[in-house]
C-alpha cells in the first residue's frame, strides 16, 4: 500500500543529552555536531526513537515489487507530490504508455549528471580491452573531456542533454577566438573536438546500456571536419639516421664533460670520474641500439619499453623477437624477425649487463621524448622541416615502414610486420615515398 512516512530507528542515548518530559512521555533532548537541537523519545533500552527529518515514500511499482526511497524533502506535500508521480508512472506502464524500461530511465532523469558520469567512469576504470585494463590515463582524459563539455554546455542532469547544443558547443569551440589569458577559452583543433564528441556519445551509450536512458540523445551528431591530421610525421633519411646514432652513443658522455661556465665554457674538460665514463659510455651504446632495434623492427615506444629480456630468441635459425599481447597496442600476440647483426649486438648488450636490471631488455628513459629531441639536436637534425613536417620517436616506426617499401618489401608483408589491422593505414599513413622514389620507379619502365 502507498504511503507517505518517516523513518524511525533507534540509536545510543547522545552524549550530553538531557531527559525531559513531554506530553507525558520521556524524551532526549541534544545538541548535535550542526549545532542543532534535537529531541527524541526515550526507549525503556536506554537508547531513543530517532525519526528521520526527510519523508520516504512506498508504493508498489508495476511489476509487483514493493518500493521504498527517500524524497528528500522535509515537507510532506512535497513527498507526497512525489509519491503522486511515482503511481501516475505506475499507472501509465500498467496501460501500456510507458515501457518498463522507459520507466526505469524516468528515475534516472533529475539525478545529478555527476552522479552518473562517476559511475560511468568507475565503470571505464574496471573496463578490460582485449584482456588488457583501460589505463588510467585514459579515464583521466575521459573525464576531463566530459567536464568540459558538461560545464560548458551547462548540462546539471540526463534530461538536460541535447543534441543542438552540443553540435552548438562543436562549433563554437572551434572558432573560438584565442584568449592567452584564459586556458579554459582555447579553440580546439578538429581531432580533438571529435575527442570530446566521441566520449559524450560513449557515455550516453552507456547510460543507455545502464536503463538510465531510453535513447541515445546524440546520435547522429556529426563530427566535426579533419581537413588534414594536426601533425604530419617524415621519416629519417639514411644519412640522418646516421648522425641520430652518433649523437646518441656520444651525448651522454659529452654532455658530462661540457663546461657549463666559466671561460672554458662548451669545452669537454669537466672533471669525470673514469668509472662515470665508463657507465655513461654504456647508456650511450644501449641509446643507439634501442634506436636501430626500433628503426628494424617497428616497435612502438610502450611495446619497447616493457619487453623482457626472455622475448628474445638469439640462438634458433631466426632471431626473433615475440610481442606479448598484453603489451601490443593490438592486444595481439606477434613474432618478428631480427636481422643477424642486430642480434649480435643484442648478445653483446646481454652480456655486458651480465645480469644487472630488472628482466627489461633496454633501460628505456622515462622522458624518452625529451631525450629524443636532445639527440636530435646534437646531430644536427631540424625536428621540423620545410614542409611541416615533424620528427618524434615514433617517426622510427614511420622510418621502418617506408625503407620497407622502398627496399621492395610486398604490401602485405609490411603490414604484418607493421601488425596494422588495414593494409591502407600501412601505406598511406606509415609509407613516404619522395620524388626521388617515384622517379627511379618511372626511370625503371622499359622504352617506348
Amino acid at each position: 500500500m502507498a504511503a507517505v512516512y518517516k523513518k524511525t530507528y533507534p540509536i545510543p542515548m547522545p552524549d550530553g543529552a538531557e531527559i525531559i518530559t513531554r506530553r507525558g512521555k520521556k524524551m532526549a533532548r541534544w545538541v548535535n555536531g550542526k549545532r542543532q537541537e534535537r529531541t527524541a523519545e526515550l526507549l525503556d533500552d536506554g537508547r531513543v526513537q530517532f525519526v528521520s527529518d526527510c519523508w520516504y515514500i512506498r508504493y508498489t511499482d508495476a511489476s509487483g515489487r514493493m518500493k521504498r526511497k527517500s524524497t528528500g524533502c522535509r515537507d510532506r506535500r512535497a513527498a507526497e507530490k512525489m509519491l503522486a508521480d511515482a503511481l501516475a508512472k505506475v499507472d501509465k506502464v500498467k496501460a501500456g504508455i510507458l515501457s518498463h524500461t522507459e520507466m526505469a530511465a524516468a528515475g534516472h532523469l533529475d539525478t545529478p549528471i555527476g552522479k552518473h558520469t562517476k559511475d560511468y567512469l568507475k565503470h571505464l576504470a574496471a573496463k578490460t580491452v582485449r584482456g588488457r585494463q583501460v589505463s588510467a590515463t585514459h579515464v583521466k582524459n575521459v573525464r576531463e573531456k566530459l567536464a568540459r563539455i558538461i560545464r560548458e554546455c551547462r548540462f546539471r542532469s540526463l534530461k538536460d542533454i541535447d543534441r543542438q547544443e552540443v553540435h552548438r558547443w562543436m562549433n563554437r569551440t572551434a572558432q573560438m577566438p584565442r584568449d592567452p589569458g584564459d586556458a579554459g577559452s582555447q579553440p580546439l583543433a578538429a581531432r580533438t573536438i571529435n575527442m570530446h564528441r566521441a566520449a559524450m556519445v560513449a557515455f550516453c551509450n552507456w547510460c543507455v546500456t545502464e536503463r538510465r536512458l531510453t535513447a541515445n540523445p546524440i546520435a547522429g551528431l556529426p563530427k566535426v571536419e579533419e581537413v588534414e591530421p594536426s601533425r604530419k610525421r617524415r621519416p629519417l633519411t639514411a644519412d640522418e639516421i646516421a648522425k641520430l646514432l652518433r649523437a646518441a652513443r656520444e651525448r651522454p658522455l659529452q654532455d658530462a664533460l661540457t663546461v657549463r661556465v666559466g671561460k672554458n665554457r662548451g669545452k669537454l674538460l669537466a672533471n669525470v670520474r673514469d668509472k662515470i665514463q665508463e657507465q655513461l659510455r654504456r647508456i650511450g651504446r644501449e641509446r643507439a641500439l634501442l634506436y636501430r632495434f626500433m628503426l628494424t623492427t617497428g616497435l612502438r615506444k610502450g611495446e619497447v619499453s616493457t619487453l623482457a629480456v626472455e622475448a628474445l630468441d638469439l640462438d634458433g635459425d631466426q632471431p626473433c623477437v615475440r610481442i606479448d599481447g598484453r603489451h601490443a597496442k593490438s592486444g595481439k600476440s606477434a613474432v618478428l624477425p631480427l636481422r643477424p647483426d642486430l642480434a649480435e649486438d643484442l648478445r653483446r648488450h646481454l652480456a655486458e649487463r651480465n645480469g644487472n636490471g630488472d628482466g627489461l631488455l633496454f633501460d628505456v628513459p622515462s622522458d624518452f621524448t625529451r631525450v629524443f629531441d636532445g639527440d636530435l639536436k646534437a646531430a644536427g637534425i631540424p625536428k621540423t622541416d620545410a614542409q611541416g613536417r615533424t620528427l618524434d620517436i615514433h617517426c622510427l616506426r614511420h622510418t621502418f615502414a617506408t625503407l620497407l617499401a622502398r627496399n621492395g618489401t610486398s604490401p602485405a608483408v609490411a603490414q604484418k610486420l607493421l601488425r596494422h589491422s588495414d593494409i591502407r593505414l600501412t601505406m598511406n599513413i606509415y609509407t613516404h615515398l619522395d620524388l626521388a622514389d617515384t622517379a627511379s620507379a618511372v626511370a625503371a619502365l622499359p622504352s617506348i
